[in-house]
């Protein structure tokens, strides 16, 4: 064989081997089965869920069917969505004038001075309670609905209810609580609040999304705060005992799904909202070198893996797990494959520690809650069995302490001082 033959068939090699090489590096790898899984199951929206219709139209305005005005705003979205697709926020709508919500004149029964100045003006309580009847009818209606489920699918576009207008008309329950005190009607007043704890907490087992499931833990630890301030205040008996929280209730498995949904929409729309993808004079497989959107979806799914497995932990396991550093970190490889990927999975992700964290600690209130009666609550610590909790006179509340810092004092229920 010639040198020249020789030299054709080193060339058309190397040729060849380059070749395979940048198909190689342009290839997205497919994605995992669980993967594939987790976003099949979210996009199934099958049935109905009047709950669902019911909180998307809680502000809808006055004199209006809230299930109604839900209806129809998602029937908006849908359009909004065959239209523009999912990369795109959907604008607000024009409607009429919405609900009226009570603004500072509303305060949580547990805020120092609060209690105090409601008591003080039965009749502007009262006037109070009278302007937003309708809000709190349509709370009633919703915690009634137990089959709640997020219709909307989620991506850039999708629309949220207003989840104020949720957190306000809590805030309207406790204070009705207290006017039925304030008249007489302690027993009515501990079992509204204890009825809308219960009705919660079906809510909490059901809620598919994080940012309700949270909202969810925040009006349950209201309500066992204002329970307790009424109790402390002689206004109510002694509440009845709540059960800790259940697997299904502290689960954030359907809420992490869905947060796996929007950031894998997002990594695979990414190209029509790129500056290269937009550009129709750059090709492709520019973009391609250096971002893979399977890829970059692959390594986002075991860190929502690993927090739906761990909400199924109980506080003292959850508290040994974070001792524990998890690997997640990306390999050299895989990071020098997919650049733009790698930097996007390393931001785009938030840590969703601490928002388990809030449901152990509405675990802590909970043991509180069960040993109101007692000068000195010696209820055991969840994330800490042996431990006790500690008196802090600033708050006028007994705490316990937990593996994360506690800022909003969310392990902790308002108490009389300890004797002596």
């Amino acid at each position: 064989m010639s040198k020249m033959n020789k030299w054709l068939i080193a060339l058309l090699v190397t040729l060849a081997l380059l070749g395979g090489a940048v198909a190689f590096w342009l290839h997205d790898e497919p994605l995992l089965p669980e993967a594939q899984t987790w976003l099949e199951e979210i996009g199934r929206v099958e049935g109905d869920s009047a709950a669902y219709y019911q909180l998307f139209g809680l502000d809808s305005p006055a004199g209006s069917d809230p299930q109604a005005a839900g209806r129809n705003r998602l029937v908006t979205y849908h359009q909004w969505l065959a239209s523009q697709g999912p990369q795109k926020a959907m604008p607000a709508v024009d409607e009429p004038a919405r609900l009226a919500l009570p603004g500072d004149e509303l305060c949580a029964l547990a805020k120092p001075g609060c209690l105090a100045r409601l008591r003080q003006d039965p009749a502007a309580l009262a006037a109070l309670l009278g302007r937003h009847d309708e809000l709190q009818q349509r709370y009633q209606q919703m915690l009634a609905l137990e089959d709640y489920r997020t219709l909307s699918q989620p991506s850039q576009s999708e629309p949220l209810p207003v989840y104020g207008v949720l957190m306000r008309a809590g805030l309207l329950r406790g204070t009705q609580a207290l006017a039925l005190a304030e008249q007489g009607d302690g027993a009515a007043a501990a079992a509204l609040l204890q009825g809308d704890t219960r009705q919660l907490r079906i809510w909490l087992a059901r809620a598919d999304n994080l940012i309700l499931k949270m909202l969810l833990v925040r009006l349950l630890q209201q309500n066992l705060d204002d329970l307790a301030v009424l109790y402390h205040a002689g206004l109510i008996p002694k509440p009845a005992a709540e059960a800790a929280l259940s697997v299904t209730e502290r689960s954030l498995h359907g809420a992490m799904q869905r947060e796996f949904a929007l950031v894998a929409t997002g990594l695979q729309t990414l190209h029509k909202q790129s500056a290269i993808g937009a550009n129709p004079d750059i090709p492709a497989w520019r973009l391609q070198l250096v971002f893979k959107p399977r890829m970059s979806i692959n390594e986002t799914l075991p860190r929502y893996l690993r927090m739906a497995e761990d909400s199924q932990l109980d506080a003292a396991a959850f508290a040994q797990r974070q001792a524990v550093v998890s690997d997640t970190a990306i390999s050299i490889w895989r990071r020098w494959r997919n650049p733009v990927g790698a930097i996007l999975v390393a931001i785009a992700i938030p840590d969703f520690t601490p928002y388990l964290a809030q449901l152990h600690d509405l675990d802590a209130k909970l043991a509180l809650f069960n040993a109101l009666g007692t000068a000195v609550p010696a209820s055991a610590n969840p994330y800490y069995p042996q431990a006790r909790p500690f008196w802090d006179g600033k708050l006028q509340a007994y705490c316990f302490d937990g593996p994360l810092r506690d800022e909003q004092r969310r392990r902790c229920l308002p108490w009389l001082p300890p004797p002596g």
